[in-house]
């Protein structure tokens, strides 16, 4: 699976989708245009701030939406997926620089701020849109399935499916590139981590499709 760098690109078109999507009556959105404006004011200074989450969260999207479509997902649902794969780590914006780029790991007063990221992106984009499925994404995509998650302790179909399936795409990505703290895994590496925690962290389902996905991919 390739990483290419048009990640600025994929996400503004998604802004740009989600402007159309917000113009439309049936969301009964009001001040639609200037809502979507605040949005891709906040991508902007995600991807401005930091230039590796651009292309984190282009890379988590494609492959949520890849997930989901093997999980036989509807095109409403998908787009869902989507756009909150986007905009997952938007709460990364109140997170301080030194936490962000520490080249050592986090200390238990860090991994708190970190943390509250789920819930800072949940605030901020509740100003801006009404699309609760995306806002669930924001929030719960750092829950697991045994309930050991962050921040409600949501536990197996009470986390909602999109979220469930970003949260495998998010920790297979993350493993994959290089962080400040760590290098990379292979994605034959990632793939036999993520599936040692099928059925605790991660979803079964979503695990599964994930590796049909690999499997579709490396065949091509």
């Amino acid at each position: 699976m390739s990483r290419t760098g048009d990640a600025p690109k994929t996400m503004h078109a998604a802004i740009e989708k989600l402007r159309t999507t917000l113009d439309r009556p049936r969301h009964g959105v009001d001040g639609s245009v200037e809502r979507a404006r605040r949005l891709a004011a906040l991508t902007d200074r995600l991807e401005t701030r930091h230039g590796y989450t651009s292309d984190h969260t282009a890379a988590v999207s494609r492959l949520a939406v890849a997930i989901g479509k093997r999980l036989g997902l509807r095109q409403d649902e998908l787009a869902n997926v989507e756009l909150g794969a986007l905009l997952h780590d938007v709460g990364k914006l109140e997170v301080p620089e030194t936490i962000l780029g520490k080249a050592t790991s986090l200390n238990e007063l860090e991994w708190r701020a970190m943390r509250r990221h789920v819930e800072s992106g949940e605030r901020l984009l509740h100003r801006v849109v009404d699309l609760p499925a995306v806002l669930g994404i924001v929030r719960w995509h750092h829950e697991r399935w045994d309930g050991a998650g962050y921040p409600d302790g949501k536990r197996g179909d009470q986390i909602p499916l999109a979220a469930r399936i970003v949260a495998v795409a998010d920790a297979f990505q993350a493993m994959t590139e290089r962080r400040p703290y760590r290098s990379r895994r292979s994605e034959k590496a990632a793939l036999e981590e993520i599936r040692r925690n099928a059925g605790t962290q991660f979803d079964p389902s979503c695990v599964n499709a994930l590796g049909d996905v690999m499997r579709a991919g490396a065949s091509e």
